[in-house]
């Protein structure tokens, strides 16, 4: 990530490719305003989605891809139209979604139902794990998980 631009970003868990997500992904695709700007599909099917949701802290072991959409420009006068892009592409898009999230893909603006959205039903454990071991919530600067 080069110095100095600027990004933006949203993601969904899917659980296959939709025939008509492929029409949608298009229709946003040929908006993008920047050219440092990309909609992207990683293939997560794999030794990941044949573990049991319990085995680790790891939600959403039923998607099957992964949508980011990554806004990136260099100017600021640039931020309305690039930031209006990602978020219409996403909520575009979501309709094809899990439900779910990537965590290292939530922006500032989502709020802690999409960390619960990313974490999935380990979200309890997680936060019973910080109870125990950070009860001050000394570590919070980050998607914050709340002690249980």
């Amino acid at each position: 990530q080069p110095k100095g631009r600027r990004y933006y970003w949203k993601s969904e868990y899917l659980p296959g490719i939709d025939p008509l997500l492929d029409e949608k992904f298009i229709d946003q695709a040929v908006k993008i305003p920047s050219p440092h700007s990309a909609m992207i599909l990683f293939q997560i099917d794999g030794a990941l989605n044949q573990l049991d949701e319990n085995h680790s802290p790891v939600g959403n072991r039923d998607a099957r891809y992964v949508l980011n959409i990554g806004g990136s420009w260099e100017q600021a006068d640039d931020d309305k139209v690039n930031l209006e892009w990602a978020r219409e592409a996403w909520t575009e898009l979501k309709q094809f979604s899990t439900g779910g999230t990537y965590i290292n893909f939530l922006t500032e603006d989502e709020g802690p139902e999409r960390i619960e959205a990313a974490l999935g039903n380990n979200m309890r454990r997680l936060a019973e794990v910080k109870a125990k071991w950070d009860p001050e919530n000394v570590f919070r600067t980050n998607r914050n998980i709340n002690p249980a």
